[in-house]
């Protein structure tokens, strides 16, 4: 090729060039042809230069096909690495789209190709992608990872398979199940790691058509399955969560944080009434079982289904089947019913006013729901009663299992107070410190020292865990 001029028009950077060939090979019959046909021009989007959008306005040949019999009378000459048969852009920002169409989603990449000076639509983008041409194989990868994803969430799941070392995909199963994944593994052999969740029928597949295939854990199912079992301690110390009240802490009518999720107590007659009543069903579930009763047979005679009955079954004790939440969910108007009460007392009530002193505050909810929340003050007839503040299970489980850089001042003290209250989430959030660090470091050497240090805390869930974990190499 020659350059023979370069235009800076604004945003847009242009090279005007001609192809300086003398020969071209037909695509068809692959004569070689000297006989040109004529020229005509071709804008070409590369990738950016400078910041700005650069297009290549080539000047290209046409030949004549000499042989005889060939049905191409004429064909366009191609340049290797800048021009395809039919395309508008470059091999190179062909391949700068697709490699971001497999890191982002197609709204998010076009999102991104407009502050790189080189705009494209979401639908060009997903064509770009499914025109690349499929690479097949024969063997699986070095390092495989296996997960599902939803193609329609609570019905139907398919798997996807991936190239941990270059994180491409290599193949999509039609559904989860082991068998399918199995079949898979026996047509592509070489796996040597397989990285997985902690599912049964990734692991039975796995152990049943690659022996030799080591087993990982990846590190973010480790960690969610971490935070589950902190969730569980979390929720048999729950009476430690309310937050005596301080002069010294902020007032949170006057500085609502977006992250506060305090809620309203539960009324102790109705928590009491559904302890007893787990107690109860976990009692029942397990005289059955000891007299070797089926599950199925349990839940026809106690009413309850057979997933719940084997939940039953599985907990050690009736603390095991305490609910994540910990009680009512929270409404956005949790963080506010301090300010709202103390406002009432004083003799606003008046529930529009309330709804915008609230709204100037913070509160991002409704005004039925202040409405809704005040009329059964109002009904009761009584001053309103005084909110005990307290952290959500949730917003408990966070805190403890957040990195400490990653929590603000405020959270970083509700943190301390918590675990000033309870020895026990302490001695949780200890294990929980340490695993990270194990995690950070990659030492698996401290795997058995971390499963002793869990094994202390006397969590049920915190113990099973840390024994799942002895058992799985992670990686």
């Amino acid at each position: 090729m020659a350059v023979e001029q370069v235009t800076a028009d604004g945003p847009a950077l242009t090279i005007s060039a001609r192809t300086t060939t003398s020969e071209a090979r037909c695509p068809t019959c692959g004569t070689v042809s000297r006989h040109r046909h004529g020229r005509y021009r071709r804008r070409l989007d590369d990738v950016t230069l400078t910041g700005r959008r650069t297009v290549i306005d080539l000047a290209v040949q046409r030949f004549r096909c000499a042989a005889d019999g060939c049905p191409r009378r004429t064909f366009t000459e191609q340049t290797d690495g800048l021009t395809e048969r039919f395309a508008r852009r470059t091999p190179r920002l062909r391949h700068v789209f697709e490699r971001l169409m497999q890191m982002l989603a197609g709204r998010p990449d076009a999102r991104l190709t407009k502050h790189l000076a080189i705009p494209v639509s979401p639908d060009t983008l997903l064509q770009l992608l499914r025109r690349r041409p499929e690479q097949p194989r024969t063997r699986a990868p070095r390092v495989l990872g296996v997960d599902d994803f939803a193609t329609r969430k609570g019905h139907v799941y398919a798997t996807i398979l991936l190239d941990m070392e270059t994180g491409e995909r290599v193949d999509v199963l039609p559904d989860r199940t082991a068998d399918t994944l199995a079949a898979w593994l026996r047509e592509h052999p070489g796996a040597e790691l397989v990285c997985r969740d902690r599912g049964g029928a990734y692991a039975e597949a796995v152990r049943t058509a690659a022996q030799d295939a080591v087993q990982v854990a990846d590190r973010f199912h480790v960690w969610k399955n971490l935070c589950e079992a902190v969730e569980k301690c979390v929720v048999l110390h729950r009476a430690c969560l309310p937050e005596p009240t301080s002069d010294n802490e902020p007032d949170q009518a006057t500085s609502v944080p977006p992250e506060a999720t305090a809620s309203a107590a539960v009324p102790a007659e109705w928590e009491g009434v559904r302890v007893a009543k787990r107690r109860e069903r976990h009692a029942a579930v397990h005289e059955l079982l000891a007299k070797g009763v089926e599950i199925c047979a349990i839940a026809d005679a106690l009413g309850l289904d057979r997933k719940t009955v084997r939940r039953y079954a599985c907990a050690a004790t009736p603390e095991d089947m305490a609910p994540a939440g910990g009680g009512r969910r929270g409404s956005r108007v949790d963080p506010f019913l301090p300010y709202l009460h103390e406002r009432w007392n004083q003799g606003c009530t008046d529930a529009a006013r309330l709804f915008g002193e609230i709204r100037e505050r913070g509160y991002s909810g409704s005004q039925r729901t202040v409405r809704r929340h005040l009329e059964s003050v109002r009904a009761s007839g009584k001053p309103a009663p005084k909110v005990t503040r307290q952290l959500s299970v949730r917003r408990a489980t966070h805190l403890i299992t957040s990195h400490p850089d990653r929590l603000d001042g405020s959270s970083t003290f509700r943190l301390k107070k918590l675990l000033a209250r309870s020895p026990e989430l302490e001695a949780v959030a200890a294990c929980v410190e340490s695993f990270a660090k194990m995690m950070a470091e990659l030492d698996g050497r401290r795997l058995p020292d971390w499963h002793d240090q869990a094994e202390a805390t006397g969590f049920p869930s915190l113990k099973a865990w840390s024994t799942a974990s002895a058992k799985t190499s992670t990686r």
